[in-house]
């Protein structure tokens, strides 16, 4: 009997695993959205931002005065060289004598320290308090230098575009257009002081108009906030009020989305097909081809037309994969369609239902694979993916 083991085991080997069929997983990476929480009219395709604020001051502005300022110092230079060549010979003039003042200020405590008793003058030589001769340093010339032009700092000026700053301004799922418009206003920013600290407000408004009618209305930045614990006249007014007019429009464009946009999210999900060397399971090849090209189309700027038609292209991959599916024989190991294909099948149909938040679709794919737990004979890895999707299916 042992000259026989190995061979036959190794028989069954081949026999056993030439029935199995490996699912391989693809991972596609794609944008999924956020739906908002108050969806606008569906005829609405397209959108308008006006942005207001009380800032007029243009770059060309800042840089002629900047320009203005520098042929002034030009034209002040030759006075400030010759004011400080005579401040120079001031201090020159009078080196002699401050040296004279400093040595007959040093020989006075010298006979003062002289005259205390010697445990005094060692306390004191320890302490480093003992008469230290300070010479003034002498006088150096350091001419001023010439005046150079620098391009002025504009992030430091209170300067705005308002239709640049409407333009990067995006609801996510919409084109730029007429259909809704959202108009937002921007006040000056006030600075308030208490108790040597700074607070600060800067009342901003949204309004959604659609036809005649105001949809929506917010409010932000009405209140006073903290800002420094320094006052106000020890900050850089306009650098914080350049800063908190770019938040309030961060934070308004954010809230726009919020309610009425379609917000792209990060997603990724996994498409799993069988080995098809020898050309048996074209079909479920082909349904791996068709989502997988049906997902990368969900990028980051997908329009909802968009969306809405890879959703009609994944809703034909889950025909195909539900034909399939109706081949299958769960008994039989040695079949073409057996259990392994279809896991595959169940598990692509899960996620893809996932994927597209149909709920309905979702719980019948559960219920199907909760009925065929028996057959499909689950592995551990296979059961914790389950019990992973199906925790989502109810959340849908």
């Amino acid at each position: 009997m042992k000259k026989y083991f190995l061979p036959v085991l190794f028989v069954f080997t081949i026999y056993s695993s030439s029935f199995a069929q490996r699912a391989i997983s693809e991972k596609v990476n794609y944008f999924d959205i956020r739906k908002p929480n108050n969806p606008l009219d569906k005829t609405i395709k397209s959108y308008k931002v006006i942005v207001e604020t009380p800032y007029t001051l243009t770059a060309e502005e800042v840089n002629v005065k900047s320009l203005q300022e520098f042929e002034v110092e030009k034209e002040n230079y030759d006075n400030l060289l010759e004011t400080s060549k005579a401040e120079f010979e001031k201090r020159l003039a009078s080196y002699d004598d401050d040296v004279k003042k400093q040595e007959e200020r040093y020989d006075k405590l010298m006979k003062d320290f002289k005259a205390l008793s010697l445990i005094e003058r060692l306390a004191l030589t320890q302490q480093g308090k003992e008469p230290k001769l300070k010479v003034p340093s002498k006088p150096r010339y350091v001419e001023p230098r010439e005046p150079i032009y620098r391009k002025p700092n504009l992030d430091d000026n209170l300067i705005f575009d308002n239709n640049v700053l409407a333009d990067g301004i995006n609801l996510f799922g919409y084109e730029k257009g007429e259909d809704i418009l959202f108009i937002i206003n921007i006040s000056k920013m006030v600075f308030q002081d208490n108790g040597g600290q700074t607070y600060y407000n800067q009342p901003t408004s949204l309004k959604v108009i659609y036809g005649a009618d105001i949809i929506d209305e917010k409010k932000f930045d009405d209140k006073f906030k903290f800002l420094t614990s320094t006052s106000s006249n020890s900050i850089n007014l306009d650098r914080h009020e350049k800063n908190n007019v770019k938040k309030n429009i961060r934070n308004i464009e954010n809230y726009m989305n919020e309610e009425f946009g379609f917000t792209p999210v990060s997603s990724s999900i996994y498409i799993q097909y069988p080995k098809n060397k020898k050309r048996e399971y074209d079909v479920l090849e082909n349904a791996k081809i068709k989502v997988i090209s049906a997902y990368r189309k969900l990028k980051k700027d997908a329009s909802l037309e968009t969306r809405e038609r890879v959703k009609e292209e994944l809703e034909a991959v889950r025909l195909i994969w539900k034909t399939e599916l109706s081949k299958v024989d769960y008994k039989n190991k040695k079949a073409l369609m057996n259990k392994e294909i279809a896991k595959i099948i169940l598990f692509n149909l899960m996620r893809v239902d996932i994927s597209i938040k149909d709920k309905k679709q979702a719980e019948e794919t559960l219920a199907l694979m909760q009925e065929k737990r028996i057959d499909l004979d689950l592995n551990y890895t296979e059961k914790a993916t389950f019990t992973r999707l199906e925790e989502q299916v109810y959340k849908l």
